[in-house]
């Protein structure tokens, strides 16, 4: 096969008429942003007539806008080291504690690349591949914290008349680090690989730049995959863009060669047999794209692995020549393939062995003085497959959402019909997607600018909102199209959850990616739906359609807490700790057993359902999909579920009460689940004030549509009590004395009792301790457009008389740590050792700063301060969010290596221990974004 030299790249635009909508009402068009360069991808090299590729952008390469994170390329911190928190980083041995809180940060993570449920991987500070989440069940409980060292870019550089001859590097260092998951190891040792401060990377997702200073070219890249906001086509491929952009600024001729190897690589480190191996090179003739697929199928391969492939391409464009091999020893040291490539910068166009094992792609440029171009690759991969085990019960194998633009089909209980995906289709994605790259990254930035480039926005809000997305694809994101075979039960009730509508597309991730936490919470995901319903409807879609039937298939018409990777997910029931409301036909209340202070293991059934808050985030986000899309569908099976649940989260008001109270035992009360709460709290109580508005809004539309439970008798039900249920709020939770509403009331029977959960003493919190999530509800119904659900000017008094207090904390270098969960009577924060004076073990939760409730509780003063007029409070509350996302991204000595891993939490009393990176609920800083300037939506 001779090298591909091409002419201009064919422009033609695939896959057109995808509507683009302003993503911020009334901030598209007008945006500016001081520090973008507007000058082209390099700015200060005017183009010339003959530059090969020259391409708009407002983006400096080098560094990315001013929002993005930025690092010292392959610098990175060795984290912190707490004997109490995980000594694995001072012995190398495990200690059992990243399973049990994932409390190791994890310092030089990137973005991930590729699409939802696609599987992914970084590519890391280091500019190596990893760590990798393929998803199944062997990226069930964490990521798999390794890299790939076959995979790099090389760049060979040689100046005309320069003596010493060409400059060869391999853009990668090497990070090795005692602990196994902070250890990223490096590439095969004969390649020439660059030392730590070489470059800088920058990261603003679904972007990542990196650029280098060892040639006397400017280099560059930009990397990134279409995540495409109310696509699901693109937002689901498999691919990954490489944007090496090379500028000549010396007064003499440039040779630039840059090359990309991989391996033909196995998904998993353990679980997948893949074998069979075959590497070829393709070429399309039409859009001139060409590469090396690696590919492997037999018959002995897990199903995650079955007629499976990667593939590394590249679009050359005029003047850009093409050479690769098809095979060479991924297994050895790395010489093989550097030796042609460092001789002449070009490939054999052959195979340098019959391994199959990894393959090559070189583009080979000269560049004139002042010019420049960009060498367009790509990386795609077809593993259209997943599967998990349910020992000993079954297995499930699922088709890949991206499978069914490329072919593959499902019956109406969306199973998927047998042979209709083509399989082994690596190739296809690439030539595919590299010829409409152009159009996909117009489609990126028509959603992703108006945030990156928006004024109203700080930066430091735009920097953690866009780069929260990561969890989306990575942490085991699980996004099907069909059903491929199962041996699991299926759900009481039947059919299957996820096969009661045509056209669900279910959606599942795991809620710590560093290991230890659940999966899927309602209670956890609940804060970040804003996110799904705005930008990615039909992710949203999916899940709350599989939600929503549960609901409808249980007895009682509860909502599960947790969706686990062991029920297929999603075909049998949750295994949370959702039983029947009771053991009696009543509702237990009152004191524990007498002779005792401690609660000790009160559970259900005495306590009644755990998590009583998961019945009203279903109802929210049912009807925030709604209200976004106008589903009607949506509503007419989704409104006789919502009206079951809110009957069931009923059957727990005590007797004379318009509300629910909380379990009064050990039995998590809500997502803070080691937050006792002493009868009636605050947070589940206005969720519950929240469900009645949504119903009382949602019956008249429900009646509309003929739905038969929608009637007048149900209206006047839920009006009485909504007006009798606000009423009775104010009464019991606002304390004029303090100025504050209170976190519980203290009717509980349990005052001056401790609850060990989980082997850790809770006290029974006082009723006028400080929550900082305390109008949580308040503000999803600001979101929604609803009538507010408390008095907006005791919230606003309330504010005042604690923001100072959450603000006060401060490490000891006096920078802020965030503002803690709850707050004593006297607005102290808790100490972390509560209740337990030299046991050396911590209570979590009572003494912590969670980044996703401090986004949340932020969200909630800015709608409180806008409706009363009050930008002070507004301001103030800001300085709450600044000081997590410095923490988390910015705050130099402070950063503890939590970028793309945002733990669920830290201690006040020593930030240098957290706990579950990489956590779920972090999604909530979209609430802040839409509480500063609407976000509009993808569907609008």
């Amino acid at each position: 096969m001779e090298p591909q030299d091409r002419s201009e790249p064919n422009t033609t635009r695939e896959g057109g008429g995808f509507p683009r909508r302003a993503f911020l009402r009334g901030s598209a068009g007008a945006l500016s942003v001081a520090g973008l360069v507007a000058a082209g991808e390099f700015g200060g090299f005017p183009p010339l007539p003959s530059t090969p590729t020259a391409h708009a952008s407002p983006l400096n390469a080098a560094r990315g806008p001013e929002a993005a994170y930025i690092r010292t390329w392959g610098l990175a911190p060795d984290g912190p080291c707490e004997a109490g928190a995980d000594p694995e980083c001072r012995t190398g041995e495990p200690s059992g504690l990243r399973g049990a809180a994932g409390g190791m940060s994890v310092p030089g993570l990137g973005i991930p690349l590729g699409g939802v449920g696609a599987g992914s991987f970084h590519y890391n500070l280091f500019g190596t591949f990893g760590p990798w989440s393929m998803g199944g069940s062997q990226a069930s409980d964490w990521w798999d914290m390794r890299t790939l060292p076959q995979a790099a870019f090389h760049v060979r550089e040689q100046v005309a008349g320069a003596s010493g001859g060409p400059t060869v590097k391999t853009l990668a260092t090497r990070h090795d680090h005692i602990a196994p998951q902070r250890d990223f190891a490096g590439v095969l040792p004969q390649w020439n690989q660059l030392n730590p401060g070489d470059g800088t990377y920058a990261a603003l997702y679904p972007f990542g730049w990196t650029s280098y200073n060892v040639f006397r070219s400017q280099v560059s890249m930009r990397f990134w995959s279409p995540i495409v906001a109310g696509e699901d086509e693109r937002t689901s491929m498999p691919v990954a863009f490489f944007d090496v952009e090379l500028a000549n600024p010396t007064t003499k001729a440039v040779d630039l060669s840059v090359m990309f190897t991989f391996p033909n690589a196995t998904p998993h480190p353990s679980g997948t047999t893949r074998t069979g191996l075959y590497s070829r090179f393709d070429t399309d003739a039409r859009s001139g794209v060409a590469g090396v697929t690696l590919g492997s199928d037999h018959r002995t391969n897990t199903p995650d692995s079955y007629k499976s492939e990667w593939t590394i391409a590249a679009l050359p464009a005029t003047g850009q020549k093409l050479t690769y091999v098809t095979s060479w020893n991924g297994a050895g040291d790395g010489s093989d393939i550097y030796e042609p490539f460092s001789s002449t910068g070009m490939l054999p166009n052959s195979a340098l062995d019959d391994s199959d094992s990894a393959g090559a792609v070189a583009v080979t440029v000269r560049l004139r003085p002042g010019q420049k171009t960009t060498v367009r690759y790509a990386l795609s991969w077809d593993f259209p497959q997943v599967y998990y085990d349910a020992a000993p019960s079954g297995r499930a194998v699922w088709m890949r959402r991206y499978t069914e633009f490329l072919g593959a089909t499902s019956t109406a209980t969306n199973d998927y019909v047998p042979n209709s995906y083509p399989f082994k289709q690596a190739f296809t994605i690439a030539k595919r997607e590299l010829a409409r790259r152009d159009n996909s990254l117009a489609a990126v930035e028509a959603w992703w600018k108006p945030i990156a480039e928006n004024p109203k926005y700080p930066v430091w809000l735009r920097k953690a909102a866009l780069n929260e997305l990561f969890g989306m694809v990575f942490n085991a994101s699980f996004w099907e199209a069909g059903l491929v075979s199962n041996s699991i039960t299926p759900a009481p009730g039947g059919p299957r959850l996820g096969a009661d509508v045509p056209g669900t597309h279910l959606f599942y991730t795991i809620d710590g990616g560093s290991g230890g936490a659940p999966a899927n919470e309602m209670d956890v995901d609940s804060f970040g739906y804003l996110l799904y319903t705005k930008l990615f409807p039909n992710i949203e879609l999916g899940r709350l359609r599989a939600w929503l039937q549960l609901t409808k298939q249980d007895r009682w018409g509860r909502v599960p807490q947790q969706i686990m990777f062991d029920t297929g997910p999603f075909i049998n029931a949750t295994g949370a700790n959702q039983g029947a409301p009771s053991a009696t036909s009543e509702p237990v209340f009152g004191a524990p057993p007498p002779g005792t202070d401690d609660l000790g293991k009160l559970f259900d059934p005495a306590g009644g359902d755990a998590f009583r808050d998961c019945f009203h985030k279903l109802i929210y986000r049912v009807y925030a999909l709604y209200q976004e899309t106008g589903d009607k569908s949506l509503l007419t099976y989704g409104y006789p579920q919502m009206l079951r649940t809110l009957k069931h989260s009923q059957f727990f008001r005590p007797p004379g009460s318009h509300l629910p109270a909380d379990p009064p035992s050990n039995n998590p009360p809500s997502t803070y689940d080691q937050l006792l709460v002493n009868g009636h709290g605050i947070y589940n109580c206005q969720l519950y004030l929240l469900s009645l508005q949504i119903l009382s809004t949602l019956t008249p539309k429900a009646r509309a549509l003929g739905v038969p439970e929608a009637t007048p008798a149900v209206q006047k039900e839920v009006d009485t009590e909504l007006a009798a249920a606000k009423e009775e709020f104010e009464e019991i939770f606002w304390n004029p004395k303090t100025g504050r509403y209170r976190y519980c009331d203290g009717t509980g029977g349990i005052d001056g009792r401790t609850g060990d959960i989980f082997g850790a003493k809770k006290p029974v919190l006082p009723k006028d301790a400080a929550f900082l999530d305390a109008f949580y509800a308040q503000c999803v119904a600001s979101q929604l457009g609803l009538p507010d659900l408390i008095d907006l000017r005791r919230a606003r008094q309330h504010w005042h008389n604690t923001l100072d207090a959450f603000l006060a904390p401060k490490d000891a270098n006096g920078v802020p740590v965030g503002p803690p969960i709850i707050l004593d009577e006297n607005l102290k924060p808790y100490p972390m050792d509560y209740a337990q004076p030299g046991t050396g073990r911590f209570v979590p939760e009572i003494a912590d700063v969670w980044p996703g409730t401090t986004w949340m509780a932020t969200a909630a003063a800015v709608h409180i301060g806008r409706k009363t007029g009050d930008g002070k409070l507004i301001a103030k509350a800001l300085q709450m969010s600044e000081a997590v996302a410095n923490r988390i991204y910015d705050d130099g000595a402070t950063t503890k290596g939590h970028a793309f891993a945002t733990p669920e939490s830290w201690f006040v009393a020593n930030p240098n221990i957290s706990r579950y990176a990489a956590y779920a609920r972090a999604r909530s800083v979209w609430q802040l974004v839409d509480a500063l300037d609407t976000v509009q939506g993808s569907s609008k």
